[in-house]
């Protein structure tokens, strides 16, 4: 082989590792659980986006992905999973307390508003939203709830209302600003500074001495109404009884008659023999045994 042969081979190699090279630079992989936006130099956005696998996209263009499967935030005072150390923010609360909270979100962006959202943010991708614009408004739209509950509701209330109405705010208000889905949002924990601990355990106490003396009334109302029954009951039967008295003497005295006298004064004649003997001005009575 000549020069000129082996100076073209040489030309021919480079040319099918620069398009190797070319090739391979050129390879996009979605990954499950993405789909990926497509912006091209000369054409602008594509309304079309990359589905989870391999695709050949053109140098001039750039693809930028969004998660569409449901991916984790979580802020906790302790690392934990993606959370660095101690993320937790603090929240405001309906009196005028402030807590920190660990807090996480399931949430995913909307499939069908992924290229209206790239728009929306420049060119942001998926994972640039969620840390640079999502999480700095967390703390503020948090506490746009918690501001309808006390210390107390955060500290040891019932969670999952809180939890259930942060994820219906949450959803609507991040579904308009940022297209993500929010599936769920919840506190996890809640870390009071040594003040807040002292004006916790101070609520507690109160609060079950508060309750101790109501238990108390309760006890004492619920003892006062038994005599006030049993006193009325008592009271009922005697009138019941006197009232049953005084109709039988009513019945006894509307049943004496003259004629139930004379029918008396005859039976007694009969049984004992009596009779009765007029005198000057007086009426003996006599019995006939009499000698």
């Amino acid at each position: 082989m000549g020069n000129t042969g082996k100076v073209g081979a040489v030309i021919l190699g480079v040319i099918l590792i620069f398009c190797l090279i070319m090739g391979i630079a050129c390879i996009e992989k979605i990954p499950v659980g993405y789909e990926g936006v497509v912006y091209s130099m000369n054409g602008g956005v594509k309304d079309e986006t990359l589905q989870q696998g391999w695709h050949l996209v053109s140098p001039t263009k750039k693809v930028k992905r969004f998660t569409v499967g449901n991916e984790q935030l979580i802020l906790t005072k302790d690392k934990r999973e993606d959370s660095e150390d101690d993320e937790s923010f603090r929240v405001a609360t309906s009196d005028n307390a402030s807590i920190a909270i660990s807090f996480q979100m399931s949430y995913r962006f909307i499939p069908e508003d992924v290229v209206e959202t790239y728009k929306r943010f420049k060119g942001m991708d998926g994972d640039a939203i969620v840390n640079n614009r999502v999480k700095t408004v967390l703390k503020s739209t948090v506490s746009e709830i918690t501001t309808n509950y006390s210390l107390m509701d955060l500290y040891s209330g019932n969670r999952s209302e809180i939890n259930k109405k942060l994820t219906e705010y949450l959803d609507e208000k991040f579904s308009k600003q940022y297209g993500i889905q929010v599936i769920d949002a919840s506190i996890i924990d809640v870390h009071p500074d040594d003040q807040l601990k002292t004006a916790i355990n101070n609520r507690i106490e109160a609060q079950q001495k508060a309750d101790q003396a109501k238990a108390e009334q309760e006890t004492a109302k619920v003892e006062a109404e038994t005599a006030l029954i049993k006193a009325k009951n008592a009271a009922d039967i005697e009138i019941t009884k006197a009232e049953a008295e005084a109709k039988s003497n009513q019945m006894i005295a509307q049943s004496i008659t003259p004629e139930l006298i004379e029918l008396k004064l005859a039976e007694a004649r009969m049984e004992h023999g009596w009779v009765e003997v007029e005198g000057s001005g007086s009426v003996v009575v006599k019995d006939d045994g009499e000698k």
